[in-house]
């Protein structure tokens, strides 16, 4: 499974960071996110660590514990 951070500017000022995979790029239905990081470099960081740790994990839930077994085909 290939999985993707994303990150993008809040206009009430911060910025967000969340981590999907290919099938779902969604921002309703992450693997982790996280609303307002003060930084750029503070949001990038904080992802690029919760997305080493997912990709040692055997068992990846979303948030929601949402999870469509047709898209892990």
């Amino acid at each position: 499974m290939k999985l993707r951070l994303h990150v993008h500017h809040v206009h009430t000022g911060g910025w967000c960071a969340d981590i999907d995979d290919e099938n779902d790029r969604q921002p309703d239905d992450p693997y982790w996110c996280v609303d307002q990081w003060p930084t750029l470099d503070a949001a990038l960081s904080a992802g690029c660590a919760q997305l080493a740790r997912l990709v040692t994990t055997a068992d990846l839930s979303r948030i929601s514990g949402y999870y469509e077994p047709a898209l892990a085909a």
